[in-house]
Order: C-alpha cells, then sequence, then structure tokens
C-alpha cells in the first residue's frame, strides 16, 4: 500500500510533471479515522496537492459514514454505481443521486452520506483546493451527533432556514465558474448541496479542429468538475486540439481507454479504467483515442 499524505501523494512524485496514476500508486484510507471506523466509509487516493485532491470512495448496502464531514475545499462527487442519500447536516437537505449523476458540496458545509440502496455506493471525488487544512493529515470530528433529521434528538438547537427557489438557468460558455449558481449564492448558510443530472450538466464543446464534447457537472470559482467524451474513430486516432490550463487537471478513466501526449517533451500515456492521468498546470497536452469505443472520463481541475 502505497504511503499516504494528505497534500502530497504519490508520496515523492513531483507535481510539477504529468504522470499516470495507476493500482500500484493509489494509496487506501478511511473516513473517518480509526476511533470511529464502524461508521466509516473505504477511500482510494489518487492524487493529492496543494491544490487539488482526486480519489474514489465506497460505502456498503445500508452504512452512513459520520461524523459529519467538512473541508476548506469545495468537493464534488459523480455517482459510479449505487446510490447515495447526502444531508447538509445544518439545514437537513438530503440528496438521493444514482449512477451518474452527481453533488457539489461548497467549502466548509457540514455533510454526511447514507447508503440506503442493495449495492454497494462508489464514487469518484475531486476537492480544490484542499481536503484537509493544510499541515494536518486528519479529518474533522467536532460535528459529532450534529445531524438535523426528522425526529431527531437536537431539533431545537438547529437554525430555520427560509426557503429557497433555484432557477432553470440556461447554460452557456459564459457561465464558466459560475455554474449552477454564482458564488456568492453558493457561499451563502447554510451552503446547500446542489445535484447535477446528466441533463442538467453544462455542456460545451471543445475543441475548434478537433472537437470533442464536455459536461460541466459544476463549475466554481474554486473547481471545475464534470465528465468528457473523447470519441472513437476518425480518419485516424481521435485526437484533441492542444491545450493547457492556470490549474492542475486529474482525468479519472470510466470507460475505454484515454491517451495522451505531452507537446514540449513527446512523452506519452496510455491510461485504462480505474487510473487517472494527472496534467501540472501550464502543460501543454492532447488527448488521444486509439479505441474502438469512446473514452469515457470524469474530469477535476483547479482554477
Amino acid at each position: 500500500m502505497a504511503r499516504i499524505v494528505h497534500g502530497n501523494h504519490p508520496f515523492g512524485a513531483p507535481k510539477d510533471q504529468p504522470m499516470r496514476i495507476g493500482r500500484e500508486q493509489v494509496g487506501y484510507f478511511t473516513y473517518p479515522d480509526i476511533e470511529y471506523l464502524g461508521t466509516s466509509d473505504l477511500n482510494v487516493l489518487y492524487i493529492s496537492t496543494d491544490k487539488l485532491t482526486l480519489g474514489c470512495y465506497e460505502l456498503s448496502p445500508g452504512a452512513q459514514f459520520s461524523p459529519a464531514d467538512h473541508h476548506p475545499g469545495d468537493e464534488c462527487y459523480f455517482i459510479l454505481e449505487g446510490e447515495l442519500t447526502e444531508v447538509n447536516c445544518f439545514s437537513g437537505q438530503a440528496c438521493r443521486v444514482k449512477a451518474g449523476d452527481s453533488i457539489l458540496i461548497p467549502n466548509g458545509a457540514a455533510h454526511g452520506g447514507y447508503n440506503f440502496g442493495t449495492e454497494k455506493m462508489k464514487a469518484v471525488f475531486a476537492l480544490s483546493p484542499n481536503m484537509v487544512k493544510p499541515g494536518n493529515q486528519t479529518f474533522p470530528t467536532d460535528l459529532e451527533g450534529k445531524w438535523r433529521v426528522l425526529n431527531g434528538k437536537h431539533e431545537s438547537e438547529f437554525k430555520e432556514y427560509p426557503a429557497h427557489v433555484q432557477d432553470n438557468t440556461i447554460g452557456t460558455i459564459d457561465l464558466l465558474g459560475s455554474w449552477p449558481v454564482a458564488d456568492e449564492e453558493l457561499r451563502r448558510d447554510p451552503k446547500y448541496l446542489r445535484v447535477s443530472h446528466d441533463d442538467g450538466m453544462l455542456c460545451v464543446v471543445n475543441g475548434y479542429d478537433n472537437p470533442y464534447l464536455m459536461k460541466f457537472a459544476f463549475s466554481t470559482s474554486c473547481l471545475d468538475f464534470g465528465e468528457l467524451v473523447l470519441p472513437a474513430g476518425g480518419k485516424g486516432c481521435r485526437i484533441s486540439d492542444p491545450e493547457s490550463h492556470p490549474g492542475q487537471t486529474a482525468f479519472y478513466v470510466k470507460s475505454g481507454c484515454l491517451s495522451a501526449i505531452v507537446q514540449e517533451t513527446r512523452e506519452t500515456f496510455k491510461v485504462y479504467p480505474d487510473e487517472v492521468l494527472y496534467i501540472p498546470e501550464g502543460c501543454i497536452y492532447q488527448l488521444m483515442n486509439y479505441e474502438a469505443e469512446p473514452a469515457e472520463v470524469i474530469f477535476a481541475r483547479s482554477k
């Protein structure tokens, strides 16, 4: 098992260089830590820097993770398998999502999760800028027992919030950075959880000469998160236009096979399902698909 260091994983690997992260490089950890193993979930950590974290976690049928969690960064989930009921622990908002759906948890929002289904739940998670406070390797447990639920034990301790109406906004490229809501609304207490279904994502065509589809589940001031599809077929292999970003990017391959080339060094990668490609900020790269099926990829990008 790889050594786990939040903010520096894979441990010792330079984060200013692109890399493929396979099963031999992942690390495992539980949330919460060992004193709460009976209400913990199992996590796989792929990449963790001072700006971006990406991994997967699993929750068995009938289980929950507790105490309530909160992070210094925005957090997103993409549900790969099963179903999840995620709760905003201060407002009592409960969001039920299934495979193909996503959840956004604004930084600082207290949240906990249940699996009321009959199958294991598996999700990709991403955070930016941090999963834990810089210099800290433990998770917060200060909200133990503080869950607002119907017929709960501590209802008198919770504040009531007025009704909130969410507009059905028409998505355009101009809304990147504020999807599905502007930053001011996203940060307002009680920091509501946001849900994105496949038909509610912000769809964008990326590239003029070699276009492919990007579906932004969420785009905040801290994090872009969603799914891209690099099709199969063409005159040769399918490629993307060269691109680079001011933030760090991680690509989790959901299905198919994703290849990439770095322009400066010609270093080439081939990434299989359940593996991750990491691209540092400012690195110029192109994606490639040499296979007979589309490459379906979950992406996360820091700002």
